[in-house]
């Protein structure tokens, strides 16, 4: 699981204890939230948003604050804190699929919020108002086939831009049981949680899309997201126990869930389940690098890595070798590898620098290490690391599927599809790596 906070303080006091500060590793995704607000000038649009609803005042109490369904006129804020009231208006898209939030100034379009009733382009923007200064909260609880990804943003329209204040987010699954289960750590979900609801009870909801969120705030009677999927099991499997925090309850759940499952049998198997040298690929589509392994029948493989910097004249490079072995089937389209061995055979020690120079050009290489063969602080995995390796005919539309709850796995697919009934197959050969669930494929004619 990945938990981090990212404050970008612009002289104001936030009214809350957000207790969270920056975390070690990447900044990824505060990096990436950092860039969309960036690049959204006045009139930015957004692919996220949900039904609108309204409320009478721009700060709301805690308790019995009801979620409201329209939005009026009355919310009059000052998002640009210019001493100017802004005017929002909610309109249906022409299509009917979605709703498009807009905040206007003296007949001036300053921000511009689409959402969309279909899964990927749901959102909620809520007026969150501390202090006495009013703010955008952009709250997105994301769930694909159990894997979560919840992210807030807190923002104001200073100089009609986006300009983020806050930015947090959590990512778990609630697969429990699956050969692809991630992290799910209670503590860390109950913290956001937390911090979430403190800002939704300082908050008027303006647009929410999100049909699971809008129908735990109808439940809950006001802008408080206790978790949906809490209430989703039958007794005596789970029950939410009211007299017990969420943490507990989290924990609970965790718990119960684990219990529930049936235990995967892993079948111990002679060989891989394929005839001749298998070529798969790891690539992103766009960039100029691209990770080759051929795997063969004996389990032995041999890769190669590059990634070419042009302007600057350099690449990365990787060669190497290895081998999978103890291979036990999990079903009949998916087999579990241990790697037993991973040599480099890049002839350089990793991070070292050599020139090449042809025809009076010069090449500036670099030993790397074996992208795709690397765990998530991007260094060589070591002996004992676990893959998987998907035949074409792997599923992932239900649970239980080979490929259900994959999506770092899944994103990785050269032909990227949605796996929504028994028909959609994975197409090709994949191996994926369970340290990172990044991915390798063969073509569609392999």
């Amino acid at each position: 699981m990945k938990k981090k906070s990212c404050y970008i303080m612009t002289g104001i006091l936030l009214a809350m204890a957000l207790t969270s500060a920056c975390a070690d590793g990447r900044a990824g995704k505060a990096e990436e939230a950092e860039n969309v607000m960036e690049s959204s000038e006045g009139m930015a649009s957004e692919t996220a948003a949900q039904d609108l609803s309204d409320g009478g005042a721009q700060d709301q109490e805690t308790e019995g604050q009801e979620a409201k369904d329209t939005a009026t006129a009355s919310i009059t804020p000052d998002l640009n804190h210019n001493g100017t009231a802004e005017e929002v208006r909610l309109t249906d898209l022409d299509d009917g699929q979605g709703q498009r939030l807009e905040i206007w100034e003296n007949d001036v379009l300053v921000c511009q919020k689409d959402g969309y009733y279909a899964h990927t382009g749901q959102t909620s923007v809520f007026l969150c108002t501390l202090d006495g200064e009013d703010y955008l909260l952009r709250y997105n609880p994301a769930m694909y086939q159990g894997v979560c990804s919840y992210e807030y943003v807190l923002f104001t329209l200073a100089d009609n831009k986006e300009k983020m204040v806050h930015y947090d987010y959590v990512d778990f699954d609630i697969n429990f049981g699956s050969p692809v289960h991630g992290d799910f750590d209670a503590e860390a979900i109950a913290d956001f949680m937390d911090e979430i609801n403190e800002l939704l009870s300082h908050s008027v909801q303006l647009l929410n899309t999100n049909r699971d969120l809008q129908g735990t705030f109808e439940k809950e009677g006001r802008l408080y997201d206790s978790l949906w999927w809490l209430d989703d099991q039958e007794p005596p499997v789970f029950a939410r126990d009211e007299s017990k925090t969420l943490q507990e309850n989290l924990r609970d759940y965790q718990t119960a869930m684990t219990a529930a499952q049936k235990p995967m049998i892993i079948e111990e198997a002679d060989s891989l389940p394929i005839t001749e040298p298998l070529e798969m690929s790891f690539c992103s589509g766009a960039g100029a690098w691209m990770t080759v392994i051929t795997l063969n029948p004996d389990g032995s493989f041999v890769g190669d890595y590059a990634d070419t910097d042009a302007g600057a004249g350099t690449i990365y490079v990787c060669q190497f070798h290895g081998q999978f072995g103890q291979v036990g089937q999990i079903t009949d389209n998916s087999w579990l590898l241990t790697m037993e061995a991973l040599e480099l055979d890049t002839g350089h020690s990793v991070g070292e620098e050599w020139d090449v120079t042809e025809e009076d050009y010069t090449i500036r290489y670099v030993s790397s290490d074996p992208y795709g063969f690397d765990d998530l602080d991007w260094k060589a995995l070591e002996p004992g690391a676990k893959f998987i390796l998907y035949s074409p005919d792997a599923t992932g539309h239900q649970p239980g599927t080979e490929l259900y709850g994959a999506r770092e796995f899944q994103s990785w697919m050269h032909d990227r599809h949605g796996f929504d009934s028994e028909a959609d197959i994975l197409g090709c050969w994949g191996l994926q790596n369970m340290t990172s669930g990044r991915g390798f494929f063969a073509d569609v004619d392999e």
